[in-house]
């Protein structure tokens, strides 16, 4: 059992399930997916838009915990951000520095890609923003991802990057 699950509280009785502070829900991948699957093309850009800013904001919050809780040096604090997010289902994360120390994500059986298949752009929005939220605090700044591979696009993994230029370059 993961850290993470260890820390989990169900408290039945409130309907809740906690960490500390901090409320988690359980939802299935395809009913979240599904919202942004039925909107139009250009509603749904901004909708997966807003989640990234939302989970990199209040997500952020989870990482900050993590890390203060004990995980302030990069590899270490790498290793609870993958192991929380197999704790909460969102698939196997392999995080690395790249050459400017920042961190560069792979993932295997990303949830919302999975939701998702036959897709023609990136969907794991979700995993982007919390990658920008754990990427501010492993280099002290903010920093801009994008998903360069997605397995809802049939690539084997999804692949995370900082940000190096404007141009999307996504790769099938």
């Amino acid at each position: 059992m993961g850290q993470l699950q260890e820390r989990l509280v169900w408290d039945h009785d409130a309907g809740a399930i906690l960490d500390a502070d901090r409320r988690y829900v359980m939802l299935r991948a395809d009913v979240l997916m599904g919202l942004f699957t039925a909107l139009p093309p250009a509603q749904r850009e901004q909708a997966l838009a807003s989640l990234k800013a939302s989970v990199r904001d209040h997500g952020g919050a989870s990482a900050r915990a993590y890390q203060a809780s004990g995980a302030r040096d990069p590899g270490p604090f790498l290793q609870v951000m993958a192991q929380a997010a197999a704790d909460l289902g969102w698939g196997v994360w392999q995080l690395r520095l790249d050459e400017a120390d920042l961190p560069v994500l792979t993932v295997k059986n990303s949830p919302f890609a999975t939701a998702v298949a036959g897709s023609d752009r990136p969907v794991c929005h979700a995993i982007t923003g919390m990658l920008e939220a754990v990427s501010a605090l492993v280099a002290g700044h903010a920093n801009t991802y994008r998903e360069t591979r997605c397995a809802s696009m049939g690539a084997p993994c999804c692949e995370f990057q900082a940000s190096r230029d404007a141009s999307p370059g996504l790769r099938k």
